[in-house]
């Protein structure tokens, strides 16, 4: 098997340089599929291929039919730093090992592709809303191990798309997540469906975390009827969690002299500003609090929320 530098250098021999322009051209939507490419297991092979601009556009901002349709690209270990789809399609691709910085797309659908330990960093666009019309959607989609550290899917959908290992600060917002599988550790993990916003609806939201690690993850806004959680110490579920928020700050209200009373207090009133719909819950990890006294406070008022005690 070709190595990376193997793969990279190819595309800077003699004719490499002229082939990747024309590649680049074709990606665009500008002309046909270049002559001299071979495939790998039916996909095209583009590995390695350095296509990094900023930033790289395809598509048309102000058009919705004037996206890219890439289909059956093999672009493992390539370069597509800075990329912006707008109406586009991408089926059927590998992106396993890609620098796919800063990535931002609208109104676009990403089907049946692996983007296995690419590297996603700062791709604050990966969901972005609803663009003329058209909300991006991820279908059968791995992100297994992929670096995703400061990114966000904020108002899209996702449809059985897999996170092996998420990275740290992962935030997803207002999405709808349908039969999506998290495996391995997950850390500073944010998934907010309060609608603050995007609308979307309270029971958008099922998933399987029964095979991940929470360490300091929170889920707000949803219905978790159709979500499995890890079977882990120290994880809180409220159902309805704005009324059992309620109770809660009510009880901690009535103990004024204990300081991590009044911390746990400022954390919920701070919660409570800007709730989700009253039909919706919460889970987060208590042991994110750090300071044990200020985790026993949080789990007696809550407790003491949840029973009326």
């Amino acid at each position: 098997m070709a190595t990376a530098a193997e793969l990279r250098q190819r595309w800077y021999a003699s004719d490499g340089l002229r082939l990747t322009r024309a590649v680049r051209d074709w990606l665009l939507g500008r002309g046909h599929r270049p002559d001299g490419l071979s495939e790998v297991y039916g996909r095209v092979d583009l590995r390695g291929i350095p296509l990094a601009a900023s930033p790289f556009t395809l598509g048309d901002k102000d058009n919705p039919t004037a996206g890219v349709h890439w289909q059956s690209l093999d672009l493992r270990r390539a370069q597509i730093d800075a990329a912006r789809f707008f109406g586009s399609e991408i089926e059927n691709c590998l992106f396993d090992s890609a620098s796919l910085l800063d990535w931002r797309l609208w109104g676009t659908e990403v089907t049946d592709c692996s983007f296995r330990r690419a590297d996603l960093r700062g791709s604050g666009g990966l969901g972005t809303g609803e663009w003329l019309g058209r909300r991006n959607v991820w279908r059968r989609v791995a992100f297994d191990r992929a670096n995703l550290v400061d990114s966000s899917l904020t108002g899209c959908v996702l449809i059985d798309c897999s996170f092996d290992a998420p990275s740290r600060s992962l935030k997803f917002q207002d999405s709808e997540v349908v039969d999506c599988t998290f495996r391995g550790p997950a850390r500073e993990m944010i998934i907010d469906g309060r609608g603050h916003r995007y609308p979307v609806s309270p029971s958008a939201f099922s998933a399987d975390f029964s095979q991940a690690e929470f360490t300091d993850v929170s889920i707000t806004g949803y219905v978790l009827d159709r979500v499995k959680l890890p079977d882990q110490a120290g994880l809180f579920v409220a159902r309805h969690y704005p009324a059992v928020y309620r109770r809660a700050a009510a009880w901690l209200s009535s103990q004024p002299n204990d300081a991590s009373a009044q911390g746990a207090l400022a954390y919920l009133e701070y919660a409570l500003k800007a709730p989700g719909a009253e039909d919706s819950d919460a889970c987060f990890d208590l042991r994110g609090f750090d300071e044990p006294e200020l985790e026993a406070t949080m789990r007696r008022a809550f407790e003491c929320a949840q029973t009326g005690s």
